[in-house]
């Protein structure tokens, strides 16, 4: 599929020079004093800025690809050709391997339906290269010169690098080094970053690109406003500039309704007329302190001496004749109980010649020491807690979409046979497609939530799914079935 040639209808308005960053590529050689005079020079909108860059900060180590959608102007005073970039088409699920092409051509229809929602113009696209340099790869060149012919059209190529963020724009051109060859470009300023005193903030964060313009230190990025909910895998990130025809994103055909928008808020009650400053009270004098109530005295018993006592009538004792009868059943037990413990126990000679005691009971033998005897209880074994098992519930979910995922690339692979054999067509063959992308949503999803605590296995594993996928989507295309 190749892009329809589009005839450009430029609106007229003058290059907004004065709200502008120029940006340079940092040069190891300089050639002169840059200039940034190209033709179709690009104005890179603030809030679109900051939508790719956090594009990019969600996704470090995983590809991302979004479209490029904007204005095209004409200057009336220099007649110069020029574009702004005011919105990003982000595509929410990773991608895998590096064939832009494929992946353009899956979304190419969903994305005109975005454009014609949004009454923008495509005016490129961009990508990420994770570890893989800052140019456009063999891929890259041929997805921008089969989908991006315009010469007004760019490629911006940004990568998350150890000494951090770099970029560049990329057009297609005579020459055969356009593809590593970045290009110059303005930062389009929201009135907030330009100061009183003419100083303008930045938000561009590359490290290869170098403004010409003075610019402030960089601020915190200002968000954009989230977007609604959505139920498919592109989003639109707009800009403060839209007109009244774009000010909802647009969404690829939703399954479900959208949510209710939320009743007006009553406006608040108006505030109640000031009442008239009542004169300060005149504060009244403190109550008297309680008078405490003296305590009773009591007087102890030794002061009883000397005095005359009433004689107190002794009361007669109830306690019967089984108390005394229990007093002495304790003092004989406890008697007996402590010659058990003496003779028996402790092995004491016995008393008034007695050889032996009666019912069998023996006092016990001493050591050879001549002490007392120790007294070994018997062993008891004892046996350690079950140590409680602990259950490691980090990977059950990604371990089983794993697992789906495997099971749905064995499916496809059959179906493949099938198709090869004529046992199948085209349809068959594109369900299996269909359930390994849906599946490669979620697993990606949980990936990025997991990544960072992976052994060595799930590693390994993971890289064997990548290298799966990839194979499915390269089968497909040879297959000739047109996707689903």
């Amino acid at each position: 599929m190749t892009a329809p040639s589009q005839t450009p209808t430029p609106a007229p308005q003058s290059m907004p020079m004065e709200r502008a960053i120029l940006w340079n590529p940092v040069k190891k050689e300089s050639a002169g004093r840059p200039s940034g005079r190209a033709p179709y020079p690009v104005f890179f909108q603030q809030e679109a800025v900051v939508a790719l860059q956090d594009h990019l900060k969600a996704s470090p180590q995983q590809a991302i690809f979004g479209f490029l959608i904007g204005t095209l102007y004409r200057d009336p005073d220099a007649g110069v050709l020029y574009a702004i970039i005011d919105k990003t088409l982000r595509l929410n699920q990773a991608i895998y391997g590096d064939k832009t092409e494929v992946v353009v051509a899956r979304l190419w229809d969903r994305m005109q339906e975005q454009l014609a929602r949004a009454s923008g113009r495509l005016l490129g696209w961009y990508h990420s290269h994770p570890g893989q340099g800052l140019a456009l790869t063999t891929h890259d060149v041929e997805t921008h010169v089969k989908f991006f012919a315009e010469p007004w059209q760019v490629a911006v190529i940004v990568a998350s690098e150890p000494e951090g963020v770099v970029g560049g724009f990329f057009r297609s051109g005579s020459s055969q080094a356009w593809a590593e060859t970045p290009l110059s470009f303005y930062e389009l300023l929201q009135p907030d970053s330009i100061r009183a005193d003419g100083k303008k903030r930045s938000f561009i964060t590359w490290k290869n690109y170098k403004a010409f313009n003075p610019v402030s230190p960089k601020g915190p990025a200002k968000a954009p406003a989230p977007p609604p909910p959505e139920t498919d895998d592109l989003t639109i990130h707009k800009s403060s500039a839209d007109d009244h025809a774009a000010r909802s994103a647009p969404v690829f055909v939703p399954t479900e309704p959208r949510a209710p928008a939320p009743p007006p808020t009553a406006p608040p009650p108006p505030p109640p007329p000031p009442r008239a400053k009542a004169p300060t009270p005149v504060p009244a004098p403190p109550p008297p302190a309680p008078r405490r109530t003296p305590a009773p005295s009591f007087r102890l018993l030794d002061e009883e001496k000397g005095k005359a006592r009433t004689p107190v009538r002794r009361r007669r004792s109830r306690r019967g004749p089984w108390l005394t009868l229990l007093a002495v059943l304790l003092i004989v037990g406890g008697g007996a109980a402590a010659g058990y413990w003496y003779y028996i126990l402790r092995g004491a000679p016995l008393p008034f010649g007695l050889q032996s005691l009666p019912f069998g009971l023996r006092p016990r033998a001493t050591g050879g020491g001549g002490g007392a005897p120790t007294v070994t209880p018997p062993p008891t074994a004892t046996r350690p807690a079950p140590a409680a098992r602990v259950v490691d519930t980090t990977f059950v979910r990604f371990d089983r979409l794993s697992d789906t995922l495997s099971s749905a690339v064995r499916n496809y692979h059959d179906r493949a046979a099938l198709f090869a054999n004529h046992q199948i067509d085209c349809e068959g063959l594109s369900r299996g497609l269909v359930a390994i992308e849906n599946l490669w949503i979620n697993y990606n999803a949980e990936r990025r939530d997991r990544m960072a605590a992976f052994d060595a296995r799930r590693a390994a594993r993971d890289q064997g799914l990548y290298g799966a996928v990839d194979s499915v989507e390269s089968q497909f295309e040879q297959s000739k079935c047109r996707r689903p």
